[in-house]
């Protein structure tokens, strides 16, 4: 072989090197822009878990505030229709404990609706927000 041979082999293989170096280096900055994604992704889940148990939990407190409310209003209301059954000839007291009673259980349908609803709403955002946060490529 000639030293011009031997040169342009050594060139060759000094390219080829330069090149693989590049790859492995392209390689690296694509998995570390990978593992930054599945970071984000991460983050944006546990961030979305821990808003989720809140509003569960809120959800849960106002269904047990309505369950209270529902309970003492038909304590009332039954000790009301009570009293004015065995002792009672005029309604106009029984009236106002029936009607407060009433407005009690209206008080807790709200509470229950707008516990509901916000179940309703976390279940329907759900597939939402992990499209947003988006998937893993390759």
């Amino acid at each position: 072989m000639h030293e011009g041979e031997l040169d342009r082999a050594a060139d060759q293989r000094e390219r080829s090197a330069d090149e693989r170096e590049t790859r492995a280096d392209q390689r690296e900055v694509a998995l570390d822009a990978r593992e930054a994604r599945t970071d984000a992704r991460d983050a944006a889940l546990a961030d979305r878990r821990s808003e989720a148990e809140r509003i569960l939990s809120d959800a849960d407190a106002r269904d047990g505030h309505a369950d209270d409310r529902d309970s003492a209003a038909n304590a009332r209301d039954t000790a009301a229709s009570l009293h004015s059954f065995l002792h009672d000839d005029e309604y106009s007291a029984t009236l106002k404990t029936r009607r407060a009673a009433a407005m009690d259980r209206s008080d807790s349908k709200t509470d229950r609706g707008s516990a509901a609803a916000d179940r309703s709403r976390l279940a329907e955002d759900g597939a939402t927000d992990l499209d947003a946060v988006g998937r893993l490529e390759p």
